[in-house]
């Protein structure tokens, strides 16, 4: 008698930003097949972007997603002033890195309250849980909206901000306004910790935990646990420039999903708030570092459910840095909103870990003040393929339970990941 092969489906993955779905195909005698079918339609923009003046095409870059749309604008930015050849002064760098911070905060808390968060308390959303959870929905949107205002002050608005320009920004905010979001981040550190002891007491499920997983990270500038950086570093104790990403990471068209999968030296790897701290947790100071160090057993670099606690620790974190960044500009105060940048021809990269995800690549080149070329390579695009065996990971332990939980299982380790699912379809090439 033939094996019967019976496809279980979830058509819409729940609470991811984007629409993507899950396909298992199970037989009598196990699990036959994985796909993560990302099925939202391709919006090609770099292509968009070929031909634009150069300021034009920063304005476009942000709208690849509303959620992650500063660290696309950040990211897009730093990679053209470095195709021109200018660099930024300090103060305007610590300025950027704190409007990036806004974004960190808001997504995470967005993240680890809205989406996360439901499974374990067993709602199938957040509305449902705010008579028992008032506590942790309060804290949620607290955090969301100081990450959102930070985004608003420093970037004009709190989605697609136009405010960060080449050469710094177009106007800064008062004295005054920094002073105010210095004390609104101290208010909310212990929002931040709570929501970090919370997530320690959540289940890590084991299913998930196999051999070794390489994990790839920004190196930080300065040696300081944060968001920029020129090189990039795996765990398998490689280093290399972002202008060689091609070189060690490919991408490859996989039939089932509009978005490219990635491969790192012909294997599939994890980018994210786990994989910054298995390459950089030396590089954490403050509150974050002695939480870190009380609580390593359970970031597990083997297991995709630590990134939430990852997320968690990193809120602790960035709120921390926040504060310290807006020291330093103060004591630098008044300071000159932007310098004037001399268009040039030339090709610049740009790595950044953009929040929550992980590694967003930008690479430009410029020619006669317009792009001629860009590559855009997202987080979600890096974690496809890993994400896939996770969810066949799962699968296996239990496809001979009730289908329905084997759908939820798969759903929490997409979500474990934080898929950014808009972003990752515009590299397809069809």
């Amino acid at each position: 008698m033939k094996n019967v092969y019976l496809p279980i489906t979830v058509d819409h993955i729940a609470r991811v930003e984007g629409k993507g779905g899950v396909e298992i195909v199970v037989g009598d005698d196990g699990v036959k097949e994985v796909k993560l079918n990302i099925i939202e339609g391709p919006r090609f923009f770099e292509a968009i972007t070929l031909g634009k003046k150069l300021d034009e095409a920063l304005s476009v870059y942000p709208r690849i997603c509303s959620f992650c749309s500063a660290a696309h604008k950040l990211t897009a930015l730093e990679a053209a002033e470095k195709a021109v050849g200018f660099t930024p002064r300090e103060e305007i760098q610590a300025l950027r890195e704190v409007l990036y911070i806004g974004d960190m905060i808001e997504s995470h808390a967005l993240h680890l309250y809205l989406l996360v968060l439901p499974d374990y308390m067993g709602y199938s959303g957040p509305l449902h849980m705010v008579e028992e959870y008032k506590r942790e929905i309060k804290t949620a949107l607290d955090l969301k909206n100081l990450g959102s205002w930070i985004m608003d002050e420093l970037g004009s608005r709190a989605i697609h901000q136009e405010n960060a320009v080449l050469g710094g920004f177009g106007k800064l905010p008062d004295k005054s306004v920094l002073e105010e979001m210095k004390r609104r981040l101290k208010e909310a550190l212990p929002k931040a910790e709570y929501t970090f002891e919370l997530f320690t007491k959540l289940e890590q499920y084991e299913e998930v935990e196999g051999g070794p997983i390489t994990h790839i990270a920004v190196k930080p500038r300065n040696g300081v646990y944060g968001i920029y950086g020129d090189y990039l570093k795996a765990s398998d104790g490689n280093e290399f420039p972002s202008e060689e990403y091609r070189e060690h990471i490919k991408e490859f068209v996989v039939e089932h999903s509009f978005a490219k999968h990635s491969h790192y030296h012909g294997k599939p790897f994890m980018v994210g708030a786990i994989s910054r701290l298995v390459n950089n947790a030396d590089t954490l100071y403050g509150r974050a570092k002695e939480l870190y160090e009380s609580h390593k057993d359970l970031l597990r670099p083997t297991n995709p459910f630590a990134n939430n606690l990852a997320q968690a620790l990193e809120l602790v974190y960035f709120t921390e840095r926040a504060i310290d960044l807006i020291d330093e500009t103060l004591s630098k105060w008044p300071i000159r909103p932007r310098d004037e940048v001399e268009i040039r021809d030339g090709f610049g990269v740009s790595t950044t870990e953009a929040p929550p995800r992980g590694v967003l690549v930008y690479a430009l080149k410029v020619e006669n003040g317009r792009v001629s070329y860009a590559d855009i390579i997202t987080p979600t695009a890096f974690n496809l393929a890993m994400m896939e065996e996770h969810v066949r990971m799962m699968a296996e332990k239990h496809y001979n339970d009730d289908p329905e939980r084997l759908k939820f299982f798969a759903e929490m380790v997409v979500r474990a990941y934080d898929p950014c699912i808009s972003c990752s379809v515009h590299v397809a090439r069809l």
